[in-house]
């Protein structure tokens, strides 16, 4: 993969003092956790990765079994975003804070042996690392939120084979990866939002048309893999439900605002047509839910997940996937994983605190 015109960053390995996953051997037994606010999630042979705050680990979910068979500890702040490339899993360090919301920030990618599922490296990057995603067989594009004060964060690729961390020319608030490469949006807070896609070779910047005439700003972003349309969802100014916007591959507006629920943050295709927005909800508030969208027909059920199955989602849906006949869902201030048949909605609840 050639990298062109970019300042390219060679960050030093920091040596760690790493963490044995458990006490005792690995094994594949289903086992009980005790993890509090479950994150962002990957999937790789057969399991779940999940990214958790306390302890600051990852967890393993058999999707065969429907089990938790193992819990990896990281290191001391926040694990975020978790990205699966050549039998590894790459999770952003990002941050943590004491009573006070005092922050303090980590600046390391971990690195954990799928494997083995133990931690054997950590790559140090910008400050404050968030999402990460695979962009292709050797390669993850992550980006950084910075101290909110001094640093502003930025956009990075790492080459998984010798560590080598580039920067970009364009700080994408928000991004998704679709056929190697990259799509997203500018900081909405620091002027109007401008929607690019990079191309993961070459790695320049174009502009897309996409053309952001919504009151609110945009808050989630994805590109449907069966079609390539780009969704984008609106984040309704954080006081009332927001909107899902379809585009063409080349920014084309495809559909009408559609109206969803409140904070949708993430998407996940079941088809061409065929979604699910998750809707994250007001911190606090216990509104997170999930909507079901199909195009081919012009129906949407914004509370789809309430309506099928008499209960809400909790108190802040953080990430979904879909895997064989199933999405994953994460519900971090509930701390729950809820396992939904895509056909029917219906859904069991994992809770991660015993």
């Amino acid at each position: 993969m050639k990298r062109l015109n970019f300042k390219v960053i060679l960050l030093a390995f920091m040596t760690l003092s790493f963490i044995s996953c458990k006490d005792e051997p690995q094994t594949n037994d289903p086992i009980s956790v005790d993890a509090e606010h479950p994150r962002y999630m990957a999937y790789a042979d057969g399991n779940i990765y999940i990214t958790c705050y306390y302890p600051m680990a990852v967890l393993r979910f058999n999707v065969e079994q429907q089990a938790f068979t193992g819990i990896c500890k990281l290191g001391q702040y926040h694990p975020e975003g978790i990205a699966t490339v050549g039998g590894k899993l790459y999770i952003a360090s990002s941050n943590i804070s004491d009573e006070n919301y005092n922050y303090h920030y980590d600046n390391k990618i971990y690195v954990v042996d799928i494997a083995s599922f133990s931690l054997t490296d950590s790559v140090t990057v910008d400050v404050n690392p968030s999402k990460v995603k695979k962009l292709d067989n050797s390669h993850i594009v992550f980006n950084t939120l910075g101290d909110y004060s001094t640093s502003n964060g930025g956009l990075w690729v790492m080459n998984t084979l010798n560590k080598e961390v580039t920067s970009l020319s364009v700080n994408l608030y928000n991004f998704d990866v679709y056929g190697g490469d990259i799509y997203g949006y500018t900081s909405s807070y620091t002027g109007s939002s401008q929607f690019y896609k990079i191309d993961g070779n070459s790695l320049e910047a174009t502009l897309l048309p996409i053309q952001w005439t919504a009151s609110d700003n945009p808050y989630g972003i994805a590109v449907n893999p069966n079609n390539a349309n780009i969704v984008v969802t609106s984040d309704g100014r954080y006081v009332s439900a927001g909107d899902c916007y379809i585009f063409s591959n080349d920014g084309t507006a495809r559909h009408d605002a559609i109206h969803v629920g409140m904070l949708p943050s993430n998407t996940a295709f079941i088809d061409a047509d065929n979604m699910m927005i998750l809707n994250e909800g007001a911190w606090g508030s216990n509104n997170a839910g999930i909507s079901r969208i199909n195009l081919a027909d012009d129906d949407v059920k914004t509370n789809w997940f309430a309506d099928v199955n008499g209960r809400g989602l909790g108190d802040v849906a953080q990430d979904i996937i879909i895997s064989n006949g199933k999405a994953y869902v994460t519900v971090s201030f509930s701390n729950s994983l809820e396992i939904i048949d895509i056909a029917t909605g219906k859904s069991t609840r994992f809770a991660t605190t015993e």
